[in-house]
């Protein structure tokens, strides 16, 4: 496969973080036609055990999104790749509107024959209460003509 490899090392990190505005909850919801009243019903949601609205579990998590763009800045990837896709996916504690989250992405194993890698994502509150995880896989390809 052209001697090609992926560009990463086991163990490999890198974070993200972000404070969640209302405005955040708002475009994500005008974005994807998500306007549960979890999101956008403060009086309903008084009414609940959250006691408040809570930021959508796929905002939160697609801030891992962010953090694996970054690693692959980080490590000067000269070859392209698109996610392959997430397993094990849990939103395991909610997000609400002003928390500041990181997303930790870790390399945890490296598949060089068919060129994926494969990263636990985190993400965090302030509180380093771990909110949202999932396994990511990254494939990689060369370009056309190389």
């Amino acid at each position: 496969m052209n001697n090609l490899k992926v560009p990463f090392e086991i163990g490999d990190t890198i974070s993200y973080t972000k404070t969640i505005s209302e405005s955040d909850v708002y475009l994500f919801a005008g974005i994807t036609g998500d306007f549960s009243q979890m999101h956008m019903n403060e009086e309903f949601m008084k009414t609940t055990m959250y006691k408040t609205r809570i930021v959508h579990g796929v905002l939160t998590f697609a801030l891992g999104s962010t953090a694996s763009t970054l690693i692959q800045t980080q490590a000067k990837a000269e070859i392209p790749s698109v996610s392959y896709g997430y397993d094990k996916l849990r939103f395991i504690k909610p997000v609400y509107m002003g928390d500041t989250v990181t997303a930790v992405y870790t390399i945890k194993d490296i598949d060089n024959e068919n060129l994926k890698s494969y990263a636990t994502v985190e993400v965090y509150n302030q509180n380093k209460e771990i909110v949202v995880a999932a396994t990511h896989i990254l494939k990689f390809f060369p370009v056309e003509g190389n």
